[in-house]
């Protein structure tokens, strides 16, 4: 999956903030669910118009105080995208001069390694599923033609059944033909005489 981190600027709740951006493919319904639940292990997520906010992120790989986090997950033209603006203190870590970029940085990376983990087992379970889907779909048919034959047996054994009924009338009937072709020739031969 195709990845970038770069620094950017975003404006979030009317207030415009410098972070970092990390691009990707995993599609945007995924990434923000799979960014919600990484954010929570560093302190309280807030949700709100389209933003994640902890007020309190407790990342000690970036800094050993407090942070002020807000993010966004966005997406355009196949393309995710999650803005993270990090404050330590109240200066923003937006560039490389900065104390902890390049932790942030690698924040990010880890966690798009943590979410394409995330998206390749919902993409397996997925499959699993329309599979599991196709196969249950295929045990109904073939429990519909086997019902379907044992139909078409029943119906052919009546059928034969019918037959052999018939066969023995059509027996009946001939030795009746031909006792009345006996006395149709008795008689004739009576009236000859």
């Amino acid at each position: 999956m195709a990845q970038t981190v770069s620094p950017a600027r975003q404006t979030i709740n009317k207030t415009e903030m410098a972070g970092l951006n990390l691009a990707t493919s995993i599609p945007e319904k995924y990434l923000k669910e799979y960014w919600t639940t990484y954010l929570s292990k560093y302190g309280k997520v807030r949700s709100k118009k389209g933003a994640q906010t902890l007020e309190k992120a407790y990342i000690p790989d970036i800094s050993k105080n407090s942070l002020s986090l807000t993010s966004s997950v966005t997406s355009s033209k196949n393309i995710s995208t999650v803005f993270l603006a990090l404050q330590d203190g109240g200066n923003f870590i937006s560039s490389a001069s900065d104390a902890g970029y390049m932790e942030a940085e690698q924040f990010l990376k880890q966690f798009l390694t943590y979410a394409t983990a995330q998206e390749e087992l919902r993409l397996v379970k997925e499959d699993f599923s329309k599979t599991q889907d196709e196969q249950k779909k295929l045990v109904r048919e073939k429990d519909r033609l086997a019902k379907e034959i044992e139909k078409t047996e029943k119906e052919l054994q009546k059928l034969r059944d019918e037959l052999a009924k018939k066969d023995t009338e059509l027996t009946n009937y001939n030795t009746i033909l031909e006792n009345k072709q006996k006395g149709v020739k008795e008689v004739e031969s009576k009236n000859t005489n």
